[in-house]
This record gives C-alpha cells, sequence and structure tokens, in this order.
C-alpha cells in the first residue's frame, strides 16, 4: 500500500525506533495508537499484553488492520483522530500525520483526565514548540497550550532514514505526560486561550501593542507590558490576562 501524501502518510520502518518507542511506553493498563499505518509500530506493542485500540482514518489501512491484528484482540477504529473520543484512561502512542498533529495533539490534551500519557512521533518543527522554553523564537501559544496541561520531554530525534517514504524533514519522539490539574495550579478562565489568540496574532510587537484594544488596566504589571509575548513564562502569561483581561 503506498503513502498517501494528503493524509501525511510516512510510515516508520526502523525496527530500532519502534522498539525505543514501545519501550518508551513503560508500564500502561490499556494503549490507543493512533494511524496504525501499516501495522509497524503495533506489532510492537503486542508484546505489551494489553488491550490495544488503533486509530487510522484510512480505508485501505484500517481494512488491513483488521485483517492482520483482530485475532490478537485489537480493535481498530475507522475514524479522524481528531475527532476520536477515549473512553477508558489509556496510554496514546503514535507516529502522526505531519499536517494535522498539532489537532491531534489538542484532541488528546482536551481530554487529559483519560490521558495516562502520550509519546508521538512528531515533525521536529513541531516538537520544538511543544518543548520550547520562553525567549526563543520556537515558543508559541501552542508551546503554551500544551505546556499549560502537560510535562513535556523531548525523547529523541529520528532521521529522515526511517520512514517510507522518507518526509522533507527530521522527526523527533516527545512525550507529554498531563498534570493533575495544570501548571500553574490555578482554575484557568476559558477565555484565557482566546486572549492567546490575541496575544501571540503579532509575535514580534509588544504585548501592550497587541492587547491594547482589550487591556482593561496594566498598572500592576507594566514590565510585562513592554515585552514580547514570547518573552513571557506560563505565571507571567496568567498574570497578564488576569490583571489586563478580567
Amino acid at each position: 500500500m503506498e503513502a498517501k501524501k494528503s493524509l501525511g502518510q510516512h510510515f516508520l520502518q526502523d525496527e530500532g525506533i519502534l522498539d525505543r518507542i514501545k519501550k518508551e511506553i513503560g508500564s500502561a493498563k490499556r494503549i490507543v495508537e493512533i494511524g496504525g499505518g501499516r501495522g509497524a509500530l503495533t506489532e510492537h506493542l503486542l508484546e505489551l499484553n494489553v488491550p490495544i485500540t488503533v486509530v487510522e482514518i484510512d480505508d485501505n489501512l484500517s481494512l488491513y488492520l483488521k485483517e492482520r491484528f483482530e485475532q490478537h484482540g485489537v480493535e481498530v477504529k475507522k475514524e479522524d483522530a481528531a475527532l476520536f473520543k477515549l473512553k477508558e484512561k489509556s496510554v496514546v502512542v503514535g507516529n502522526l500525520p505531519y499536517n494535522v498533529s498539532k489537532r491531534i495533539i489538542k484532541n488528546m490534551i482536551l481530554q487529559k483526565e483519560k490521558v495516562e500519557k502520550m509519546v508521538f512521533m512528531l515533525q521536529k518543527e513541531v516538537a520544538d514548540c511543544a518543548v520550547a522554553i520562553p525567549g526563543i523564537k520556537e515558543y508559541t501559544k501552542f508551546s503554551v497550550f500544551v505546556q499549560m496541561f502537560c510535562k513535556v520531554k523531548r525523547l529523541f530525534n529520528v532521521k529522515r532514514g526511517a520512514f517510507n517514504p522518507p518526509p522533507k524533514v527530521e522527526s523527533s519522539v516527545v512525550e507529554f505526560v498531563p498534570f493533575n490539574k495544570n501548571a500553574i495550579n490555578k482554575d484557568i478562565d476559558s477565555r484565557f486561550f482566546d486572549f492567546l489568540d490575541i496575544l501571540f496574532s503579532h509575535p514580534r510587537k509588544t504585548v501592550r501593542n497587541n492587547i491594547k484594544n482589550i487591556m482593561k488596566n496594566g498598572d500592576k504589571i507594566e514590565d510585562y507590558l513592554n515585552k514580547r509575548p514570547k518573552e513571557l513564562s506560563l505565571n507571567e502569561l496568567y498574570k497578564v490576562f488576569s490583571e489586563c483581561c478580567l
């Protein structure tokens, strides 16, 4: 089966990398694999002897996976992983399609009470954003979102030759472990994420210039207002929101 460019398919084939991903899962009571592809990772996951659900949107591949793995008790769901709803607490793992990886990560984080942890193969550029610290160009509103709800760690990088067909970029395997509450341990107003959209709309402008149309009062955070969005930590970003916009 040929990889479909429209679905961002690049099939991981390096046995050493596949085994490494399996080992990073550790102990798990249930596994949900995103993007089963041709079943290379699924084959390794079977060695963990836990219930496995594979989510695969491709018609031909989902049928192939059913024929290959249902005899081993693997449940195959032909669904969009960016919309898929978890039923039980699971370790979520997979080689994510590069064109929708952020949407899939967001979907899983929004269900974090059912996520033990995530281990995802990502385009290195997306991984760079996920683990970025304040002050560097890769630090974006995506960085803020994932780090607000998960402890994020790059596990290792993967060369292009590990895939068939090889992607144009390198990849990284990244671990996301949800916090019990969130990184700042506060109740987060849902408007905070609308605020981030506005704040990061012009990342090179100062915080003051980006939020001037919604800012109510900034007397207590004058120093933050003169910085750029990427220079503020999670706590500082929420403080700006609380002081200026609530």
